[in-house]
């Protein structure tokens, strides 16, 4: 389970932050399962509406470069897919950009409030190699779905048949460099992060 909290010090503005809780960016893997957000006042722990339901939660990258928010109904699950299914498919699924915005001060009214998610992700074994299939390129592969929000995925998939684990390292790396200059990653972290 993932919880996100809104900063109480927050001033209070109309606008929607671009990626407060959660910045931009691809699962690495195959599939995301999202069960629909839950929000808690941190405080006592009871459960809300979301209280900002036109600025707070998920939003994804369009197929035509803008934003949109995602409100997944209360009675169902959204399937999103990573980076592995778009190599694996040579680009005929793509990878969803997409980020978590946090509940504007002035719709949280003074209250520290969670967000609460149930991400299933679907993935492999580290050793399993990602490939186009046949028929299909690398370009083919890194030409779908490309964004400014995300680093561009030819820069971490550095050729076909790379293990996922190794991809999925590669990820860690770039999208957390700062982390790693500050208090380098090591490789026994990794495979932890990894699941190896």
């Amino acid at each position: 389970m993932t919880t996100t909290h809104a900063n109480k010090e927050c001033e209070p503005s109309a606008k929607v932050q671009e990626d407060g809780w959660i910045g931009w960016h691809n699962d690495s893997g195959f599939f995301t399962a999202l069960t629909p957000d839950m929000y808690v006042n941190d405080d006592d722990g009871t459960t809300l509406d979301n209280p900002d339901p036109e600025g707070a939660g998920l939003w994804v990258v369009g197929r035509d470069g803008g934003t949109v928010h995602v409100a997944i109904p209360a009675d169902c699950m959204a399937v999103q897919v990573g980076e592995c299914t778009q190599v694996i498919t040579g680009g005929e699924l793509v990878a969803t950009p997409h980020c978590v915005r946090s509940v504007r001060a002035n719709f949280a009214r003074g209250r520290r409030i969670a967000r609460c998610s149930c991400p299933c992700f679907v993935d492999t074994h580290p050793t399993f190699p990602l490939r186009v299939p046949c028929g299909y390129t690398r370009d083919d592969a890194l030409s779908k779905g490309v964004s400014t929000k995300v680093p561009p995925l030819g820069e971490r998939w550095e050729a076909d048949g790379v293990t996922f684990g190794d991809f999925l390292g590669t990820s860690f790396r770039r999208y957390y460099e700062w982390t790693t200059k500050a208090a380098p990653v090591s490789d026994a972290s990794l495979e932890t992060l990894q699941g190896g």
